[in-house]
C-alpha cells in the first residue's frame, strides 16, 4: 500500500498541469462553498440581531397564560414592577439587563378622526439594557423618548401620515383600565417611526411606562419584562434557568418563539442559499471526474504497461484512488486555507448593510464560519474527489493489458 501511494504521489508531481487543473478545482470550489457560508452566518446573525437588539429582547417574561391570549393584549394578569422581581431575573447568569413594558390597545385621534392603535409602554432609563437599538427607527427631524419625557409619544409614520401629524403635532391616546374605567391622554408627538414591518407603521405608538401605566390604571406594573443575555448561542441555557428561578407564575420565552415567522424566514434563505451551495459543489465535482476521465485516456499505454508487468486490478484502481485522495487533500487544505483568510479579512473589515426591520439603523455584516462546517467541508472535498475519481479508477482498472499497450 505504501508502495503505491508513493508512485501515486510522483504521478501527482510528473502530470503538473492535469494536476494543477484538478487542484484548483478543488481550491476554487472549496473557498467558494467556505465564503458563501461565511456570509450565509453574518447575514442569518444579522438578521436575528435586529430582531434582539432593536424589537424583541433576547427573552421575554409573561405570567403564566400571557402568552395563549396575546394577540387580544390583555391587562390583566400583570406583572410587579418592582425591584425585588428585578433583581432575580439578573441575579440569573448570562443575564445583561431586564426592562418592563405594557403591551396594549386603544383609540387614537387628532379632534377630527379617531382610529385603534396598538401602544407599547417602555421604561425609557432601562429600555436600552435589554433592547440596545430601540429607537433607531425614529426618522429626522424627530426623536425617540427620553427619560424626562411623560406626556410624549412616537407615531408609526403612515399613522401618523393618516393623521396629517408631523413631529410636535399632538394626538389624544384613549384606552381603559382592567376594570373597564376610560381614560384619554393628550400627548405631544416626539417623532416618528418607520418600521420593516408594515403593520408597525400603520398601528403602533410608543409612549413612555409611566404615561401608559397613568393611561391604562397599571401603576406599578406591567405587561412583560424584556431581558438581555450575553451570548445567544446560551439562550436556551439562560431561559431555562430562568423559568426555574421565578417559577410556575411566570413563563419565559425566546425570540424564536415570540417571532416563528422570522425563524421560518431565516430556514428558508439557509435552505436556498445551502442549495446554492450543493450546486456549486455538484459543478466542482463534475469538473473533477472529466479531469480524471482524461487522465485514464491519457494514460492507456501507461495502465496496460503497470497490468502487463504483473500489477493487480485491484492495484491500479487503489492507484488512481489515492491520486485523488492527495489532490483532493491538497486542495481542500488549500481552498480552507485561502476560504478562512478571506473570511477574516472581509469580517475585520465589515459591510456596511441596513437592517431589515430596524430600519433606522445600520450595522456592518461581518461574514464568520463555524469550525465544525470548516471540517464538514474538508470532509466532504477529500470524499468528493475520491467519489468522482471512482468510476474513472474502476474503468481503468479494467483495462485489458494487450488492448492498451496497442493504444496510441
Amino acid at each position: 500500500m505504501s508502495s503505491l501511494a508513493s508512485i501515486a504521489v510522483r504521478n501527482v508531481a510528473r502530470n503538473a498541469r492535469r494536476s494543477l487543473v484538478t487542484l484548483a478545482a478543488v481550491l476554487l470550489g472549496v473557498t467558494a462553498v467556505l465564503v458563501l457560508e461565511g456570509f450565509i452566518g453574518g447575514f442569518l446573525r444579522l438578521i436575528v440581531e435586529d430582531i434582539v437588539l432593536g424589537k424583541t429582547g433576547a427573552l421575554q417574561v409573561h405570567t403564566t397564560g400571557y402568552m395563549s391570549s396575546r394577540d387580544a393584549l390583555l391587562l390583566e394578569p400583570s406583572i410587579p414592577y418592582d425591584e425585588a422581581l428585578l433583581a432575580r431575573v439578573r441575579a440569573v447568569p448570562g443575564v445583561t439587563g431586564v426592562t418592563g413594558r405594557i403591551q396594549f390597545s386603544g383609540l387614537v385621534g387628532n379632534g377630527l378622526s379617531q382610529t385603534m392603535f396598538v401602544g407599547r409602554g417602555l421604561d425609557v432609563s432601562t429600555e436600552a439594557q435589554a433592547v440596545p437599538r430601540a429607537g433607531f427607527d425614529v426618522l429626522p427631524g424627530g426623536r425617540m423618548l427620553t427619560p424626562e419625557d411623560h406626556a410624549r409619544a412616537v407615531l408609526g409614520d403612515a399613522l401618523a401620515r393618516a393623521f396629517h401629524t408631523q413631529a410636535e403635532g399632538r394626538v389624544t391616546l384613549a384606552s381603559s383600565s382592567p376594570r373597564g374605567r376610560a381614560n384619554a391622554l393628550d400627548v405631544a408627538v416626539a417623532g416618528l417611526s418607520v418600521s420593516g414591518l408594515p403593520h408597525e407603521n400603520k398601528s403602533v405608538v410608543t409612549v413612555p411606562l409611566a404615561l401608559a401605566q397613568e393611561l391604562l390604571g397599571l401603576e406599578g406594573r406591567v405587561t412583560e419584562l424584556a431581558v438581555a443575555v450575553e451570548d445567544l448561542e446560551a439562550l436556551d441555557h439562560v431561559a431555562t434557568a430562568l423559568r426555574e428561578r421565578l417559577g410556575p407564575g411566570y413563563e419565559v420565552h425566546t425570540w424564536r418563539q415570540l417571532q416563528p415567522f422570522v425563524g421560518d424566514t431565516l430556514g428558508r434563505m439557509r435552505f436556498v442559499l445551502g442549495l446554492i451551495g450543493l450546486i456549486l459543489f455538484v459543478i466542482i465535482l463534475t469538473g473533477i471526474l472529466n479531469t480524471t476521465l482524461m487522465s485514464v485516456f491519457e494514460r492507456v499505454r501507461e495502465i496496460g504497461t503497470l497490468l502487463a508487468v504483473g500489477m493487480r486490478r485491484r492495484q491500479v484502481l487503489v492507484l488512481f484512488l489515492w491520486e485523488a485522495a492527495l489532490l483532493g487533500v491538497l486542495g481542500a487544505v488549500g481552498g480552507v486555507a485561502v476560504g478562512w483568510a478571506l473570511v477574516r479579512a472581509i469580517a475585520a473589515r465589515g459591510i456596511p448593510m441596513a437592517m431589515v426591520f430596524n430600519t433606522g439603523s445600520t450595522s456592518l455584516l461581518r461574514p464568520e464560519l463555524r469550525p465544525s462546517f470548516v471540517l464538514l467541508t474538508f470532509a466532504v472535498a477529500v470524499a468528493g474527489a475520491l467519489a468522482a475519481a471512482a468510476w474513472p479508477a474502476w474503468k481503468a482498472s479494467r483495462l485489458r493489458p494487450v488492448e492498451a499497450l496497442r493504444s496510441v
